[in-house]
């Protein structure tokens, strides 16, 4: 509890202007300050995602965008407004007097949840969540903060209530994140909200026609409404020797916890693979104390995605590290008895390996619908609130979403959870339109590089610093002459400011930034 609610004077009221951020202190308690159309509000200074100081971040109108990992709060009440952040922020009382800023503390929590109803037994409708990751997560909890009070059903394959996924690769499988620091929410939590969470459900047909759910188990559910986010199954790798013991994925927190305990022992691991899941998984791995071999058939990694340059650089960084690389190569085949012990390569390179970690990407998993239209690659195609058929929606990696650059699907966890909440709002009885630009991030060897936007194809790469000697820069990629994403290494605001001009259709043209036209201080006044 705070002692007797301590205010005090911050600041003067011309000391900041509009879309100005600053911490300021209030007793013993550091507090964020924001200025949004001449008013001054007062909230918690941290995000409720990982704790990155949101001074460092960006006011656009009243919406405070975290610096790190993009999510967004309103600033006039603290309401979290995009993933990945599941809690708002709590505010503060702001009074002027005397042109003076006061501040008087009105709470000492970190965090709140959005307001939501709670399950009411006359309502008999029933909404059923076909998987249990970010965008199911998200979901479940916008249908509440939306208005409903039926029934709520999550049905996941997993043996875990949600959890952290990007963690899984991160923090967590090099040992620097406890467990407890998983879940996205506690079981009270679902509990009070009435969200029932069915672990180990194995979903074999949904039929859209009559709104019926077969498990493996024999059950049937019916449903009112149904969200498919079932999520993506890692891509097998076709080769001889794959059904060995000591080939592993990694997807899940379990996958994570075994390849942890693995690392541990200082063995020998292949990894096929050189794009974010490979790359993370061999900095954790290698991290762990396993000596590491990284195989791809690419000749630099993350060309098609970051560019030559930078996929160069961050090999180095993993080089750098001891991490060995063999790229431009394939998997001929696995060889052991019984259990790994030889990765051979199609120029009859053998590399000795205690287990082997595939990472090649995943395939919606999708199987399960009837009478719904596929894309070749499992997904499906919704329209721009999130529905695919009466009372049937879907969002994370197996959405496709329309955008003004035509339909996309993308596999990142904040593009998930932001499908996922606007799917559940729109179940809910709103119609929010899904037109968020996406986000991602990755962490290569201690470096978070941002990635807003998206490119199917690289025509031409516009850098703002030297990603060669500098230890912060821009890449602006061109597709069709236009600017259409943009990746940064220590560059948090200006990316930001551009996911926000991206959003409005105001980003600069090709020839202006090719001009050396000043436009990132510009973006970040706008």
């Amino acid at each position: 509890m705070i002692a007797n609610y301590t205010e005090s004077p911050v600041c003067h009221v011309d000391d900041m202007a509009d879309g100005e951020l600053r911490q300021v202190r209030v007793g013993d308690t550091d507090v964020l300050l924001a200025r949004a159309d001449g008013q001054f509000y007062a909230l918690y200074p941290k995000c409720t995602h990982y704790q990155a100081p949101l001074e460092n971040g960006l006011l656009h109108g009243h919406k405070l965008i975290c610096p790190w990992h993009n999510a967004c709060f309103d600033v006039r009440d603290g309401h979290r407004l995009e993933s990945p952040a599941l809690n708002g922020l709590p505010t503060h009382e702001v009074r002027i007097e005397n042109d003076q800023v006061f501040v008087r503390l009105t709470t000492d929590k970190e965090s709140r949840e959005n307001p939501m109803a709670t399950p009411d037994e006359s309502n008999s409708e029933t909404y059923v969540i076909v998987g249990g990751g970010g965008a199911g997560a998200f979901a479940a909890e916008a249908m509440r903060e939306g208005g409903f009070t039926g029934r709520i059903v999550m049905l996941t394959e997993s043996q875990e209530m949600p959890y952290d996924r990007p963690n899984c690769s991160k923090d967590y499988l090099q040992g620097k994140a406890p467990d407890e620091w998983m879940p996205l929410r506690s079981e009270e939590f679902y509990q009070d909200y009435g969200i029932e969470i069915y672990t180990r459900q194995y979903v074999m047909a949904l039929h859209p026609a009559d709104k019926r759910i077969e498990l493996s188990s024999g059950k049937t559910i019916t449903y009112d409404k149904a969200l498919v986010c079932s999520g993506g199954r890692p891509n097998a790798l076709p080769n001889p020797g794959s059904e060995l013991k000591g080939v592993y994925t990694l997807r899940s927190l379990r996958d994570s916890q075994l390849l942890r305990e693995l690392g541990k022992q200082g063995k020998r691991v292949v990894i096929i693979g050189s794009s974010f899941i490979g790359l993370e998984g061999a900095m954790g791995l290698q991290k762990l104390g396993s000596q590491v071999d990284v195989i791809g058939r690419d000749e630099v990694p993350f060309r098609k995605t970051l560019g030559e340059k930078i996929g160069r650089i961050i090999q180095g960084w993993h080089e750098k590290a001891g991490i060995r690389f063999h790229l431009g190569r394939k998997v001929e085949r696995i060889e052991g008895n019984g259990s790994v012990s030889d990765v051979v390569l199609d120029d009859g390179e053998k590399i000795p390996a205690d287990y082997v970690l595939i990472g090649l990407g995943v395939k919606p998993r999708t199987d399960f619908l009837r009478d719904i239209p596929l894309e070749k690659d499992g997904g499906v195609k919704t329209d721009e609130h999130l529905q695919i058929a009466d009372g049937l929606y879907a969002a994370g990696d197996v959405a496709y979403c329309p955008t003004a650059d035509g339909l996309q699907r993308i596999e990142h966890w904040k593009v998930a959870g932001l499908q996922g909440y606007v799917a559940g709002l729109n179940m809910a009885g709103k119609e929010k339109t899904y037109n968020a630009v996406p986000f991602f991030w990755t962490n290569q060897q201690g470096k978070r590089i941002n990635y807003v936007g998206h490119v199917t194809e690289i025509d031409d790469i516009i850098y703002d610093g030297d990603p060669e000697n500098d230890d912060n820069f821009l890449a602006l990629y061109v597709q069709d002459g236009q600017i259409k994403a943009v990746a940064g290494l220590q560059r948090d605001q200006d990316i930001i400011a551009i996911r926000e001009l991206m959003h409005e259709g105001r980003m600069p043209s090709v020839e202006n930034v090719q001009k050396g036209v000043q436009w990132i201080d510009e973006l970040k006044k706008s």
